[in-house]
C-alpha cells in the first residue's frame, strides 16, 4: 500500500496570486495619508485517485506446505477493499479577493502634545466550487478513465462549494502628552457571513490609558532608586465568529438540506431531507477584557518588573442546551447552536529581570510566570443534576469521574465488600480479584453514575513559569532556560490495550497478578471488557506538574581583531542541549 502497486492519488494545483498597494499623501494636510491595498488570488485544483484491489495473506499458525516447514498462506481481499478497480476524479477552483483602505494621520503640536489616528475598512470574499465523480467495478486495470467504470455504481456531486464574505470597519485614536500621559481609543465593526442577516454585524470598542509616574517632578526628586514607573489600564471587547465543536458553524441560521437514498417499488431513488435545525437569532461571541498593570525599572535600570492582572468575561458563548430538551423530542441530539454560555477567566502575569556587569563578567537573571483559571457561568446540565456533578462554577471541560479507592486484592476482600457494583456491568456478573474499588460517594450502598464527581481541573495548567540565566566572560557565554507548570491533569487510560494494542509500561509492571496480588494497581484487561478500563475514574488521571531543564547553551566567540584578518565579521563556536532533564509524576505508577 505504500508503493504504487495498488494505484495512485495525484493532485495538481495551480495558483495565480496578485497583490498591489498605493500610498497617497493628502496635499495641504500634513501627516494625512491614504493607503489602499488589493489582492486577488485564483486557485485551480484537480485530483485523480485510482485504486486497484490487492491481496492480503494470512497464516492460521497450524497449516504448512508439503515440506512441513513453509507456512501455508491463504490470500483474501481485506474487508472494505473493492474487489475490482475504482476511480475518483475531482475538480475545484477558488477566487479570493481582499480589498482594504486605511486613512492615517499623525501630528505633533507645540507643548508636547502628540496625536495620531487611523480609520480603515477591509472587505474579503471567497468563492469556492468543487465537483467530483467516481465509478467502481472497472472491467480492466489497464484503462484509467471514468467512462470504463460500471454506470450502476457511480456517484457524483458537489463538494467544497461555498461563498464566504467578511466586512470590517475599524479605527484608533492615540494621544500622549510628553510621553507622560497616554490615551488610546479603538473600535471595530465586524460583519461575517456566518451569522443571520439581522445579526451579522457587531461593534467592539476598547480604551486604554497609561501614566508614566516617573516623569512627574515630585517622583523624580524623591524616589531616585526608581528609574521608570508606568501605570496602565485597559478595557476592550473582541468578537469571535461562530466556532463550536471544532469548526465554524456556517449557514446555521438556515434549514440546511442533505441528500440520501431510498428504495420504492424496487427502484433506488435519491431523497432530500432537512439535516439541521436552524437558529435565526445567534450572533457574535463577545470577549470583555480588562487589564491593569505596571512597568517599572530600578537601580539604574538593572532591575525591571512587569506585572499584569486580567479579568476576562466571555458572553454569548455558542453552545447547545440538551439539558432542557427531553430525548423523547427526537431532536435532542441535533439541537441548534445558541448564544447561551458565559465564561470568566482571571489571573495574573509577571516578569522580573536583573542585568548587571562585574568586571569582565556580564550576566542576567529572569523569572516569569502566569496564573489563569476560568469559571463556567452557564451549563446545559439537566434540572436534576446533582450539585457535585454540575459544570457551573468549575473550569471548562472538567471531567466527571468515579473516585478510585484501591483494588480488591483477593477473594477475601471481595467477600468483605458490602457495596453493590452490578450497575457497572460486571464481567460474568461478579467481581474478580484485581478489580478496582470505587468510592460510594452518595452513600447509598451501590456504585452507579450518581457516584461520579465533577473535578475542578482539566488538561490545561493553571500556572506556567520559567527561569532564564545568561552571561558572558571574555568571549565565553552561556544561557540556561528552566520551565515549569502546575495545575493540569492528563488521562493515561489503556482503552486500546489487549488484543488491539500494547499496554503502558507502568500499567504492565505494576499490574495485579496471582504472584503479585496488589491492592493498589488493577489487573490487566482486554480493551474495554471491564468497568474500570475507561478513563472515567481518578486512577487513570495523572498530574502534569513538571519542571524541565529546557535549554542549556555554551559558546565561545573569537575576537573581532582575529576574525577580521580572514575577512569575516564574527565566528562563534557553541554547543547546546534541549530538554535535558525533567521532573514530573506522569510516568509513576501511583
Amino acid at each position: 500500500m505504500t508503493t504504487g502497486a495498488t494505484g495512485y492519488d495525484r493532485n495538481t494545483r495551480d495558483y495565480l496570486q496578485n497583490t498591489g498597494a498605493i500610498d497617497f499623501r493628502i496635499p495641504g494636510v500634513e501627516g494625512l495619508k491614504l493607503t489602499g491595498t488589493a489582492s486577488i488570488d485564483k486557485y485551480w485544483g484537480r485530483s485523480k485517485r485510482w485504486e486497484t484491489p490487492w491481496t492480503l495473506y494470512d497464516w492460521d499458525k497450524v497449516s504448512f506446505e508439503a515440506d512441513g516447514v513453509t507456512p501455508s498462506l491463504v490470500g483474501y481481499v481485506p474487508k472494505g477493499i473493492e474487489p475490482k478497480a475504482q476511480l475518483r476524479e475531482a475538480a475545484e477552483d477558488q477566487l479570493a479577493i481582499n480589498l482594504s483602505a486605511l486613512l492615517s494621520y499623525e501630528k505633533t503640536l507645540t507643548g508636547g502634545h502628540n496625536i495620531s489616528a487611523i480609520a480603515g475598512l477591509t472587505r474579503e470574499t471567497v468563492t469556492n466550487n468543487g465537483f467530483y465523480a467516481d465509478r467502481k467495478d472497472f472491467a480492466s486495470t489497464l484503462i484509467e478513465q471514468l467512462n470504463f467504470g460500471d454506470r450502476e455504481r457511480q456517484t457524483l456531486g458537489n463538494e467544497n462549494t461555498y461563498d464566504r464574505a467578511r466586512l470590517s470597519y475599524y479605527g484608533r485614536v492615540n494621544y500622549n502628552f510628553q510621553e507622560k500621559y497616554l490615551f488610546e481609543f479603538n473600535w471595530r465593526v465586524d460583519g461575517s457571513y456566518v451569522f443571520p442577516p439581522n445579526k451579522r454585524f457587531g461593534f467592539f470598542p476598547g480604551v486604554s490609558a497609561g501614566w508614566r509616574v516617573s516623569e512627574e517632578g515630585f517622583f523624580k526628586d524623591n524616589v531616585r532608586f526608581v528609574n521608570n514607573l508606568k501605570l496602565r489600564a485597559s478595557w476592550g471587547q473582541m468578537g469571535a465568529e461562530a466556532y463550536y465543536g471544532g469548526s465554524f458553524q456556517e449557514y446555521k441560521y438556515l434549514a440546511l438540506m442533505n441528500t440520501g437514498q431510498g428504495v420504492f417499488s424496487d427502484k433506488l431513488y435519491q431523497t432530500l431531507y432537512e439535516s439541521t435545525i436552524p437558529n435565526p437569532n445567534f450572533t457574535w461571541e463577545v470577549a470583555n477584557n480588562s487589564n491593569v498593570g505596571l512597568d517599572a525599572s530600578f537601580l539604574n535600570h538593572k532591575l525591571a518588573l512587569e506585572l499584569d492582572f486580567f479579568y476576562n468575561k466571555r458572553t454569548n458563548v455558542l453552545t447547545k442546551n440538551p439539558g432542557v430538551v427531553p430525548i423523547s423530542s427526537g431532536i435532542s441530539g441535533n439541537l441548534p447552536i445558541a448564544n447561551l454560555g458565559n465564561l470568566i477567566n482571571k489571573g495574573y502575569e509577571f516578569k522580573l529581570t536583573y542585568t548587571d556587569k562585574i568586571g569582565n563578567l556580564s550576566f542576567n537573571v529572569g523569572v516569569n510566570g502566569g496564573y489563569a483559571k476560568n469559571n463556567v457561568q452557564y451549563s446545559s446540565d439537566v434540572v436534576n443534576t446533582l450539585p457535585y456533578q454540575q459544570q457551573i462554577g468549575r473550569v471548562t471541560d472538567s471531567w466527571l469521574v468515579y473516585q478510585y479507592d484501591g483494588v480488591f486484592k483477593d477473594q477475601a476482600a471481595i467477600d468483605a465488600n458490602t457495596v453493590d457494583y452490578t450497575a457497572l456491568g460486571l464481567k460474568n456478573g461478579k467481581l474478580l480479584p484485581g478489580d478496582m474499588k470505587y468510592v460510594d460517594y452518595n452513600g447509598d450502598g451501590k456504585i452507579t453514575s450518581d457516584d461520579r464527581v465533577r473535578l475542578d481541573k482539566n488538561g490545561t495548567p493553571t500556572f506556567t513559569g520559567g527561569l532564564v540565566l545568561g552571561g558572558d566572560y571574555k568571549g565565553f557565554d552561556f544561557s540556561i532556560l528552566v520551565q515549569g507548570a502546575t495545575g493540569g491533569m492528563r488521562r493515561m487510560g489503556p482503552t486500546e490495550s489487549g488484543l488491539i494494542g500494547n499496554y503502558l509500561e507502568w500499567n504492565y509492571d505494576n499490574r495485579w497478578s496471582i504472584d503479585n496480588p496488589s491492592d493498589v494497581d488493577p489487573r490487566l484487561t482486554n480493551r474495554s471488557d471491564t468497568y474500570y478500563t475507561t478513563t472515567d475514574n481518578t486512577y487513570w488521571i495523572r498530574s502534569t506538574n513538571y519542571i524541565r531543564l529546557k535549554n542549556v547553551e555554551l559558546g565561545y566567540s573569537l575576537s573581532s581583531n582575529l576574525v577580521s584578518r580572514i575577512g569575516m565579521s564574527s565566528i562563534r563556536f557553541y554547543t547546546n542541549g534541549i530538554n535535558l532533564l525533567t521532573f514530573d509524576k506522569i510516568n509513576l505508577g501511583s
